[in-house]
């Protein structure tokens, strides 16, 4: 893969064989003008010109489908996806995990990712790393970071943060904002277990708590990214007026239908369920483990399509370094999942550009191809609307540096 840098100064043609704009396909080749490191304009290709043509201005792409850079929603850098008590060893040893962080990094990359939310942990190690890509010390997507997650004392998710005492949960969040942090991440509930079916981790606040939590971190400007699973945790996160509702294992339909309502983006996370019954991670668990892990994220499939079908927006997060969800690999999975789920390609793809970057604030810098935007753009042989393996096949990536 070629990665191509647009600066400020950039003024160039970019011809794509085919074009999805981040809404819809289009067939026929388009020039894509770029003047002053932004799009000017999109026009057909003049029929008069040769399609082999290519100058010091013009990047011909034209045996290629040209695509905004994709967006995953939700990722931990701190965690590999391999070894998860390995990943928290790392953490002290500052030399090796900037060299794993940076293989993730491009491996992000190589994958066609542009950008990544990340979800936190209690070193503070994504927001550090957003701060090194930013600085042009690392390279990598451009990352949207918590810092730490924020739940309850003693509760799930204390390699995610320290735990919020309940009556400290506006200073903590004013804290946090301090830190320069891009959104909050609130730990609703526990994660789902593999051995009982329909079992999820206990509540993490109240609902009185959870609205604080919520209201403080608007009143800094800042977004709530939720991780809320089984019913109660979901309809709470949507009641107290989270801004993104993680996983959502066992939502019923009718808090679905109150989410959808709000609009309130939903990033399902199937992959690090999914793939524990796939591959080599399957030997790790027991028959009856297996049937639980399997009904469950069936039933999450079930819940996506009809949260398509009500038009709710979808985002794809992968909540890659999880077990068994490597960063960069485990995009496709994810997307693959959620065509397997009754989702066409093109929503699929919308869920994995426009939507993402909407979810992450960056709506502004990419998700789109039109003029005003800069061109955030991978470039990728076959056409991943007849077959989103395509997207594998990653020929260009166009991205302006980030700062």
């Amino acid at each position: 893969m070629k990665v191509i840098h647009i600066s400020a100064a950039s003024d160039m043609t970019i011809r794509a064989g085919k074009l999805f704009d981040g809404r819809s396909l289009i067939e026929e080749q388009t020039d894509i003008v770029v003047t002053g490191g932004l799009i000017r304009e999109l026009k057909p290709c003049a029929l008069h010109r040769n399609n082999s043509e290519e100058g010091e201005n013009m990047l011909n792409l034209g045996k290629l489908t040209v695509l905004p850079g994709l967006v995953d929603c939700h990722a931990h850098l701190a965690l590999d996806g391999k070894d998860f008590h390995g990943a928290l060893e790392l953490w002290t040893d500052k030399d090796l995990l900037g060299q794993r962080i940076r293989e993730d990094l491009m491996n992000t990359l190589r994958r066609g990712i542009m950008a990544v939310r990340d979800g936190g942990d209690r070193e503070w190690i994504g927001l550090k790393v957003r701060d090194e890509v930013n600085r042009g010390e690392m390279d990598g997507p451009r990352i949207r970071a918590a810092g730490i997650a924020l739940g309850g004392r003693g509760k799930y998710g204390s390699f995610l943060g320290p735990g919020v005492a309940g009556e400290k949960i506006r200073e903590t969040v004013t804290e946090v904002a301090g830190r320069g942090v891009d959104h909050i991440k609130a730990l609703v509930s526990g994660v789902v277990s593999f051995k009982n079916y329909r079992r999820v981790g206990d509540l993490q606040f109240t609902r009185r708590q959870l609205q604080e939590l919520v209201s403080a971190a608007h009143w800094h400007g800042l977004r709530v990214m939720a991780h809320a699973s089984s019913d109660q945790a979901v309809r709470m996160a949507v009641e107290a007026g989270a801004d993104s509702l993680e996983h959502g294992y066992f939502i019923s339909q009718p808090t679905l239908e109150v989410m959808a309502g709000k609009g309130i983006p939903w990033i399902p996370t199937l992959a690090p369920v999914a793939n524990q019954a796939r591959g080599n991670l399957r030997t790790r668990h027991s028959r009856e483990e297996l049937q639980v892990i399997e009904r469950t994220y069936l039933l999450q499939q079930q819940m996506v399509k009809k949260a398509a079908d009500m038009g709710a927006p979808l985002g794809v997060g992968t909540d890659s370094g999880a077990t068994g969800v490597l960063h960069g690999q485990g995009f496709l999975e994810e997307t693959l999942l959620l065509e397997e789920a009754g989702l066409s390609r093109d929503q699929v793809l919308r869920a994995a550009t426009r939507n993402g970057s909407i979810i992450l604030g960056l709506d502004k810098e990419m998700g789109v191809v039109k003029p005003g935007m800069p061109p955030c753009l991978i470039a990728v042989k076959g056409n991943p609307l007849n077959d989103l393996k395509a997207l594998k096949n990653i020929e260009f990536m166009l991205m302006p540096q980030w700062g």
